[in-house]
């Protein structure tokens, strides 16, 4: 899933929301649930890719829209607040700007390991973050956050959302429920599209983390988010 950096759209990773992504109808996790230390460093992180090569992590000042400059922080109760930080923007028209500090608001996430049984005392591996809604319109969605390097991370690899196709490709899993449309197909035939799927329990949403970065490893070894500056 791209991010959408020109037009009128400038998007928050984390808030990106596919037609069939994963979500839940109420908060599967908690602050309590953050077991281990904090996996991430605090601070101003920057998407680098082709678009925004590294040459960028050495700016002091404000970035191309391409890096996605986002600010990521520990609440007092132990959750986290990561936003768009359209301020540190270079290369936005005036409506663009407007367009996106509408989208920037603080968004509260929750970022527990995606292993089953984490040690209280070590990092995880693989994390996953429930992000919850911020408007009245928008669901529970989930992202996925593979630490690289030594921890807290200062970099690491970050899928925006969970595809219902990515994760079904081998089979149900339990405790995600998939939603579907029926259409009739060009032959008169009755077509079921995937339009998305819910999870109920934590453990169905650790299995589609796993399997979600799986299926968009080589996507993400393209992106790599990193820490520029506190």
């Amino acid at each position: 899933m791209a991010i959408q950096t020109n037009g009128r759209a400038f998007i928050l990773a984390m808030m990106l929301a596919g037609c069939a992504e994963l979500r839940a109808e109420a908060p599967l996790f908690s602050p309590t649930d953050q077991i281990g230390p904090p996996p991430l460093t605090e601070g101003i992180w920057i998407a680098v890719h082709e678009d925004c090569p590294a040459s960028n992590l050495r700016r002091r000042g404000r970035f191309p829209s391409e890096c996605t400059p986002l600010e990521i922080r520990r609440l007092s109760d132990g959750a986290w607040q990561v936003r768009m930080r359209v301020d540190l923007v270079s290369n936005l028209s005036r409506e663009e700007r407007a367009s996106a500090e509408s989208d920037a608001a603080p968004l509260r996430v929750v970022i527990a390991p995606a292993t089953e049984h984490p040690s209280p005392e070590a990092f995880a591996p693989l994390y996953v973050v429930e992000r919850n809604p911020t408007s009245e319109d928008q669901r529970i969605g989930y992202t996925v956050v593979a630490p690289l390097g030594p921890m807290p991370a200062t970099e690491a690899l970050i899928l925006s959302s969970i595809g219902c196709t990515d994760i079904l490709r081998d089979g149900p899993i339990e405790g995600v429920a998939p939603q579907y449309s029926t259409r009739v197909g060009e032959n008169g035939e009755e077509v079921q599209d995937l339009v998305g799927c819910t999870a109920s329990t934590q453990a169905a949403v650790r299995e589609a983390a796993r399997r979600a970065l799986i299926e968009n490893v080589d996507e993400l070894m393209d992106r790599r988010y990193v820490h520029v500056r506190p």
